[in-house]
């Protein structure tokens, strides 16, 4: 599992890769947890870290991530952004993982602020949000809807806003 999180304001990047015998490793920002005895049961995750047993609900959309352990409730936003290809510069955004455009947002042309939705791409189930990184301006956009995307393949042309 990768997403990327905004917690406490500020925009982290959560990993987590289980293996067979239940045990994971899951990675918060910089800090690393080692885990063990992971169980999922439909929305319910369980595991047990540094000695101690947990149990969580889990619920996530397109855009957030809640998570209850009965006595508290979190909700997590998710950030879905389009990532800046460095071989085309900073004005294009690529894909971060395969999906399918679902709806181009904007016709070319369009002047669009910080985090307005460009389109929205279907991956993993799930409908994501890709925002305009800064203030700019559509410039196109090189696949058309229903189209399949693979990481790093260009998703909008942008121009940012001097």
């Amino acid at each position: 599992m990768r997403d990327k999180l905004r917690i406490n304001g500020e925009a982290v990047d959560v990993t987590a890769s289980v293996a067979a015998d239940g045990t994971a490793q899951v990675k918060v920002g910089a800090e690393e947890y080692a885990v063990s005895g992971v169980r999922r049961e439909g929305g319910s995750v369980s595991f047990s870290l540094d000695g101690a047993s947990y149990r969580f609900h889990l619920r996530a959309t397109a855009d957030m991530v809640e998570v209850t352990d009965g006595r508290g409730y979190h909700r997590f936003a998710r950030v879905i952004e389009g990532t800046e290809d460095e071989e085309a510069g900073a004005d294009q955004l690529t894909s971060q993982m395969p999906g399918t455009i679902l709806k181009l947002l904007l016709e070319p042309g369009a002047e669009v602020a910080k985090g307005e939705p460009l389109l929205i791409l279907e991956a993993m189930k799930m409908e994501h949000e890709v925002c305009a990184p800064s203030d700019g301006t559509v410039s196109g956009y090189p696949h058309a809807e229903g189209e399949r995307v693979m990481p790093g393949d260009l998703l909008v042309e942008f121009e940012a806003a001097e």
